[in-house]
């Protein structure tokens, strides 16, 4: 079955995009670097074109989360995302808090936030999914990384550990690389 015609519970787990090493007002205010401003809006496109489709968005409240919000999703409902400030400084028990709290009738949870805890959180619900996509995911989780998680569970509330299949993985390699010769197909 392909991935956008899943019916169950579905998570999209997202890096932000590229950052510039320091901002002007400490860490929370930093900005996306030109490459991940490219980089989420390539993202977007590929989300699209796969039918990856949040009904909501649990977003960091840093200012590259929302950036990478933005370039992804330029004409996405604002009704649809809650800006979470625990997703900026918070711990992997914290992002899978968020995730129980979400209402039922929301069938596609994106949430946008921060390394290392959304690279652990893949890991910590993922037990299973296609051998290159797990092989994948122990390469790290570099900006931009997309995770699709089919859940094991018909409440939110009930998300549990390692039952989950990791359905899809994709980074900016993936979905916005440069053209030249070198880049093998």
């Amino acid at each position: 079955m392909p991935s956008s015609e899943f019916k169950g519970k579905r998570l999209f787990l997202l890096r932000h995009a590229m950052a510039l090493s320091q901002g002007n007002d400490g860490d929370v205010n930093r900005l996306l670097a030109p490459k991940g401003v490219e980089d989420a809006q390539a993202l977007g496109h590929m989300m699209a074109h796969k039918g990856y489709v949040p009904d909501v968005v649990l977003c960091s409240s840093a200012v590259r989360t929302r950036q990478t919000l933005a370039g992804a999703f330029p004409e996405l409902d604002t009704a649809k995302v809650r800006f979470i400030d625990i997703l900026y400084n918070g711990s992997v028990g914290d992002y899978l808090y968020e995730i129980q709290k979400i209402d039922n009738t929301h069938q596609n949870i994106l949430m946008i936030a921060h390394n290392p805890c959304i690279y652990e959180l893949v890991i910590l619900l993922a037990a299973q999914g296609h051998d290159s996509v797990m092989q994948r995911l122990s390469e790290g989780y570099s900006p931009a990384s997309l995770s699709v998680i089919h859940c094991a569970c018909d409440k939110w509330a009930d998300i549990q550990p390692a039952v989950n299949a990791l359905d899809h993985l994709s980074n900016p390699m993936d979905y916005n690389a440069p053209a030249r010769p070198t880049r093998w197909m």
